[in-house]
């Protein structure tokens, strides 16, 4: 509890503090407190500063110090080279100190009209590249207060240039409030509308080599295409082309083209137009087009330089806006930040949360510990199976066994129709012994002719009685091994005419089966014998028996018009008692570890692979 209760105190501590500098900054009543109020202000909202110092050009062109930090006489030798490199070349200067190399030394210009009017030095110790660059923009963006003192000086005696900047500032303000380039374009349109005193504001950006129409005033919403839009288009393009402020009525000397102007207040119905240029270290920005009703009073000198002044104030943040909003340096970047802030700052409990589930989806979309395996339709059949044909033609009788019965070696499973038989053994059985007689006959009386010929008869009669006697003995269809059997049932074919060497009966051996898998066409690569599976039965309710890839062969076969490949696996485990010839079910095989990512989207991965080798050259 009271470590919670000191830093809520730090946090209102430092809070009061940060207002009471704003509060000195805007109390400031002349260019010496300002300056010091903004250089405390900048240096407390910045990491790591050791020193702070603001040159301003005084009389006779010298630069003297107008603030320093902390409070007091300090000699700084290093921030001295520092603010002669910048006052020399007018740039951005990064320099490391020597006498000690965790300390950085930077230099910000401060310019107006292409003149160094003085600079923004400052002393910073154990920053990163990330956090250098964020003081850096911070910079970019707190240098136009000290832009807005310099214009106010540049105007000092001249009540109107002061007012003008007055108005600016405020136009600034207002657009600082945003942090996105098109909530900060509509907040200057709207604050330059009123400070202007306007009927609309209009803002365009400079894309390529001409400038379109990003903003208007009073509305978050316009036509592109629209005729008022194109007119504002091509007026700012001429104010752009031409370098230079351009307003009808005209209120400048100067022999300016105004043809663009004109269409535009002839088209918008307006009584006054004129288009301000925006620049930012010499390369255009934007125009601001101003336009002011029929019945209002036309721009003055006055009206032209505040719209000069707030062009020249909003310039430098539009153009950071800009740089902010592109998608890798800018949006990314800035998006990116914001999650870090929300993750790993104190607050924000929903993104943290939010961000771990995406850690671990992540996670266990890339990392590969998800078993592969290859799916396939399946079928159990047994390693061994012997059929039980009809041994000749005829009917069936009886019916004593179908599919799914278990059986015993010699146990009988049909009986054929044995009454023909029967009439015909009688039968031949007669003509046997006649012709047995008519033999004997013609041996008592020693006609070897008729003898001879008895004999023959005699022999072919008896052929016929054995033959018959024969299908009388196979009239039973026996179980040719102990098992199952897998096909049959004649049940419901009794008195049915059958074919010599119709299967009627296929027996399997209990216990001796093996699984066959009918692999798709895409996953046979994968297979291997040796690699294990398990086979899932559909007559198991859910369980599953595992199994070992024996044999991968070349035949395929179409089912439901896709082609696959038949792959035998040998059965393993305890189930082998319940298990039946014939039962299908779905098989998978083991292949290696991979990530889910990987195996979600093979399909898809497979499938583009051959479109684009099938259509690129």
């Amino acid at each position: 509890m009271s470590v919670a209760a000191d830093i809520g105190t730090a946090s209102r501590s430092q809070g009061a503090d940060e207002a009471r500098l704003w509060a000195s900054l805007a109390s400031a009543r002349d260019a010496g407190s300002f300056c010091q109020a903004w250089l405390d202000l900048q240096c407390a909202r910045t990491r790591g500063v050791s020193a702070g110092l603001i040159l301003l050009e005084g009389t006779g062109g010298a630069f003297a110090p107008a603030a320093g930090w902390p409070a007091g006489p300090q000699e700084h030798p290093h921030l001295r080279k520092v603010a002669e490199a910048t006052l020399a070349n007018g740039q951005v200067v990064v320099e490391g100190d020597a006498d000690d190399p965790d300390t950085m030394g930077i230099g910000y210009p401060i310019a107006a009209d292409g003149r160094m009017m003085g600079a923004v030095l400052l002393a910073v110790t154990g920053l990163t590249s990330p956090q250098m660059q964020l003081l850096l923009r911070e910079l970019h963006w707190g240098v136009g207060w000290i832009h807005s003192l310099v214009w106010q000086h540049r105007s000092a005696g001249d009540e109107g240039r002061t007012e003008a900047t007055t108005a600016a500032m405020d136009v600034l303000a207002a657009m600082q409030e945003h942090d996105t380039l098109a909530e900060a374009e509509l907040a200057l349109c709207n604050a330059a509308t009123i400070a202007l005193d306007a009927d609309r504001v209009s803002l365009g950006l400079v894309q390529g080599d001409r400038v379109k129409l990003s903003a208007m005033s009073h509305g978050a919403w316009f036509r592109k295409r629209s005729d008022v839009a194109e007119a504002l288009e091509a007026a700012m393009d001429e104010a752009m082309d031409q370098g230079m402020l351009l307003s009808v009525p005209l209120v400048r000397e100067g022999d300016p083209i105004l043809l663009q102007q004109d269409r535009l207040l002839a088209l918008a119905g307006k009584g006054a137009v004129a288009s301000v240029p925006m620049t930012d270290r010499g390369l255009p920005v934007g125009v601001l087009t101003i336009e002011r009703a029929v019945d209002a009073d036309p721009f003055d000198a006055r009206d032209l330089l505040l719209a000069e002044t707030i062009a020249a104030l909003v310039a430098p943040g539009i153009a950071l806006l800009r740089r902010e909003e592109r998608w890798i340096g800018g949006r990314v970047r800035r998006h990116g930040m914001d999650g870090a802030r929300a993750l790993f700052g104190p607050r924000r409990p929903l993104a943290k949360a939010l961000g771990i589930g995406a850690l671990l989806l992540l996670l266990i979309l890339f990392i590969p510990f998800a078993q592969f395996q290859v799916r396939a339709d399946a079928e159990l059949e047994g390693q061994v199976q012997r059929a039980a044909s009809a041994p000749f033609s005829g009917f069936i009788a009886r019916s004593q066994a179908r599919a799914g019965d278990v059986v015993r070696a010699g146990q009988v499973l049909a009986t054929l129709d044995d009454r023909d038989l029967i009439v015909d053994r009688a039968r031949a059985l007669g003509e046997v012994q006649q012709l047995d007689r008519r033999y004997r006959e013609a041996l008592a009386k020693h006609e070897r002719a008729d003898m001879s010929l008895a004999g023959a008869q005699l022999r072919q009669a008896e052929a016929s009685l054995r033959l018959i006697e024969y299908k009388l003995a196979r009239t039973r269809i026996v179980a040719p091994l102990s098992g199952v059997l897998v096909s049959g049932d004649l049940s419901q074919k009794v008195g049915t005419p059958v074919e010599e060497g119709d299967v009627l009966f296929e027996v399997a051996p209990l216990g001796s089966f093996r699984v066959v898998l009918n692999v798709a066409e895409e996953d046979v690569n994968y297979l291997r014998p040796g690699q294990q599976g398990r086979f899932a039965p559909t007559g198991l309710a859910g369980e599953t028996v595992p199994f070992t890839v024996r044999r991968i062969t070349s035949v395929t076969a179409n089912v439901d018009g896709e082609n696959v490949f038949r792959v035998e696996a040998e059965l393993a485990g305890d189930r082998r008692a319940v298990l039946r010839p014939g039962m299908e079910g779905v098989a998978k095989v083991k292949i290696d570890r991979r990530s889910n990512a990987w195996i979600w989207t093979r399909g898809l991965r497979e499938w583009l692979r051959l479109f684009f080798w099938k259509w690129l050259p």
